[in-house]
């Protein structure tokens, strides 16, 4: 159990800031060498449309999608 790690992500468009610092915490998470798990729920859900995570986009971050 100890190197696993679960990021639950509620946001997408709705809010960028949150959406983005959950992918860089899961991001670093697997650079870390833990099995990692992203969990989608309510408007994060809309994620996993492809291209939906194109406009995704915080300044100093790398974008969302590519």
């Amino acid at each position: 159990m100890a190197n696993k790690f679960c990021v639950s992500l509620t946001h997408s468009k709705d809010n960028t800031d949150k959406a983005t610092v959950a992918f860089v915490v899961a991001n670093a998470a697997v650079g870390s060498g833990k099995e990692t798990l992203v969990f989608l729920s309510v408007e994060a859900v809309r994620l996993a449309q492809k291209g939906y995570a194109d406009g995704i986009h915080e300044e100093g971050f790398a974008p969302s999608a590519s």
